[in-house]
């Protein structure tokens, strides 16, 4: 893994693609950050447009018939002329030009000028922004979905995903770089309990035909391999390469979103452990910096390390998780049943690419103060070398399968053993301290997986000191 003409090459084929192979590398994702995203949103005027943060999407299943999805694609530049006036209800994903990540008033005087021509109202909870260095690759989506009536049995749930990391060393039409987002989807589907109907909706595009076409083979190898069905609303005809998805499934559980039912004592359990992205980020920086290597040598870890790591990385980011979704779905009650606290999951919460910082999030969603006294990291080495060397913003940041499970000290044990029957890494870290108060303590093995000076910034940030 040396410093090659060739790899810059590759950069270089992807940039004209219109893509931006390297932008994730520091932060562990190519979207914008919950933090900023909160802000821009709470600075909205008030519309008929209802934009929230949630991490998921979900609406009421009537029996046998599954929601409908309406797709509709705009440009980010002029305001949006909305006609789908029977539909309340979307999921939206953006793609924007970097200049607004760091400021904040752009970024509200974008979303205003985008709304300010809806006239009928729509509730949209989900909201994904990736980033990008190219103005025209900027577009807005919105993904309506389509409620029918009839007998409530369960949940349908939903999210939208982008390839928020990649391996530039692959061609830029291989076939991870489209598995990525569809199994990122599959990943929240799962952690919310469900189960079954699992529907994807791609969102793709390329500046060439023979790409879009080996994008299409692609999607229906996955589709295929995992026997999950799929409707291809064909590419998005901005001529910019981009991967995406959106996502639905069933549960016929209640929802394990509890926040509110929170309370003292209970435990906090991280189904896998942290850092496991920092594989993938040191071993694509290993092409810039050939000293990345000899740090990590010094510490005993070889070149073929890195490499198993990282290849580690991709398949997780590119195989789902189903027995996830069967075991939350496991420990919830039937739907329209009450919740028992010592007999259900009390709430489920991603990490993922947040990381340590999911947990800021878990603590803002539940107003309670949360003591976390170990992280369990992965790769550790090499996740010391990023936080030392100050090489990326976040060392704890996480593939896919890495959540937080809140229960009672009645269930934890039998959570996590069935967790662990499923090769989950499964511990617990530490406890719910009190309620009423959004913050959460940190042990020193904790700080230690942090002490990069910018990401000790972020939470300095976070926490307002």
């Amino acid at each position: 893994m040396r410093l090659t003409e060739e790899f810059w090459q590759k950069i270089e084929e992807y940039r004209k693609l219109g893509f931006d192979p390297l932008r994730w590398v520091a932060t562990g994702s190519n979207e914008i950050d919950n933090w900023t995203l909160n802000h821009a949103v709470k600075e909205m005027k008030r519309s008929s447009i209802k934009l929230d943060t949630n991490w998921y999407d979900a609406f009421h299943y009537a029996d046998g018939k599954a929601p409908d999805l309406t797709r509709r694609v705009f440009s980010i530049r002029d305001p949006a002329v909305e006609n789908e006036v029977e539909l309340k209800h979307a999921l939206a994903m953006f793609r924007v030009h970097k200049e607004i990540e760091n400021d904040p008033s752009l970024f509200t005087g974008i979303l205003n000028n985008f709304f300010r021509n809806f006239r009928c109202k729509v509730a949209i909870s989900k909201t994904t922004f990736a980033v990008t260095e190219h103005r025209d690759a900027q577009f807005a989506l919105l993904d309506y979905i389509g409620l029918h009536r009839g007998d409530k049995v369960g949940f349908t749930a939903a999210d939208n995903a982008t390839a928020h990391v990649i391996d530039p060393t692959l061609e830029p039409d291989s076939e991870l770089h489209t598995d990525i987002p569809m199994t990122r989807c599959i990943d929240h589907l799962n952690l919310i309990g469900c189960t079954s109907g699992f529907n994807l909706y791609p969102i793709y595009d390329s500046p060439h035909e023979y790409t879009l076409d080996t994008i299409g083979k692609n999607l229906d190898a996955f589709t295929s391999r995992y026997n999950l069905k799929m409707d291809d609303y064909s590419s998005l005809k901005m001529g910019k390469l981009f991967f995406g998805a959106t996502g639905i499934a069933n549960t016929f559980k209640e929802l394990p979103t509890n926040y509110d039912q929170i309370e003292e004592t209970m435990q906090i359990i991280i189904t896998n452990p942290l850092g496991s992205l920092m594989a993938l980020s040191l071993f694509v920086l290993a092409q810039i910096h050939e000293k990345i290597i000899s740090k990590l040598e010094t510490k005993g870890v070889n070149k073929q390390d890195l490499v198993s790591a990282k290849d580690e990385c991709m398949k997780n980011l590119s195989e789902p998780h189903f027995s996830l979704g069967k075991i939350v779905s496991k420990y919830c009650p039937n739907f329209g049943e009450s919740l028992q606290k010592n007999d259900n999951i009390i709430a489920v919460h991603p990490l993922g690419s947040d990381g340590i910082l999911g947990l800021w999030k878990l603590a803002r969603v539940s107003n309670c103060h949360l003591v976390v006294n170990d992280i369990p990291m992965m790769f550790e080495e090499i996740a010391r070398l990023a936080s030392s060397e100050a090489l990326v913003t976040n060392p704890t940041a996480a593939m896919n399968g890495c959540h937080t499970i809140v229960a009672t000290k009645d269930i934890t044990n039998t959570v996590l053993d069935e967790l662990r029957k499923h090769n989950f890494r499964a511990t617990v870290i530490g406890f719910v301290t009190r309620k009423g108060e959004p913050n959460v303590t940190f042990g020193n093995n904790a700080k230690e997986h942090f002490a990069a000076n910018i990401g000790l910034s972020i939470l300095n940030k976070i926490t307002g000191k």
